[in-house]
């Protein structure tokens, strides 16, 4: 257990540090906290540990009434991806700082060519979490003949990108 406490700081610090370090949005230290809850519940999902996902990060899920079934949902519902490839924050321009926030994310998953996904977070008690997790699937698998491309984002002047989508070996 202490080593998750250790990786989620970690995991908190870097994704703070590159969310700041954008030079194409400029986000509050309040959006990047709440970046940082939406990512992190992420990880959690791809990593296939579902029952951490929702005790670290979504007391409200918890209190809803498919909340007691909602690690077997996922188990059969989202675990069928596989891993991601990679993940692209799809609405970085437009958050704003409010109580509410919600983050949109197109990722492409090793069984899975393209999906959406919203994590909406809430300020509660002076802290994030997150209180709803939809995804979709975008479409169907080309054929092997052409792979799904993979974005290949500009980078910006000075030849690095400080914010790019997560990717997975």
């Amino acid at each position: 257990m202490s080593r998750i406490v250790v990786f989620f700081s970690v995991f908190a610090c870097l994704t703070s540090f590159q969310a700041c370090s954008s030079s194409s949005s400029q986000l509050s230290l309040q959006q990047v906290a709440a970046y940082s809850v939406a990512t992190g519940f992420l990880t959690l999902c791809d990593d296939g540990n579902y029952k951490n996902a929702l005790y670290f990060y979504t007391q409200p899920i918890k209190s809803y009434p498919e909340g007691a079934t909602w690690i077997t949902q996922m188990r059969g519902k989202r675990a069928p991806f596989g891993i991601p490839i990679w993940r692209d924050w799809v609405n970085r321009k437009q958050i704003n700082e409010s109580p509410k926030m919600a983050f949109q994310f197109r990722t492409s998953f090793s069984n899975e060519p393209l999906v959406d996904e919203l994590v909406s977070v809430t300020r509660i008690s002076g802290r994030w979490r997150v209180d709803d997790y939809k995804f979709h699937a975008l479409g169907k698998h080309p054929s092997a003949k052409h792979p799904p491309p993979v974005p290949t984002p500009s980078l910006p002047p000075g030849g690095s990108r400080s914010s790019s989508p997560r990717r997975h070996p």
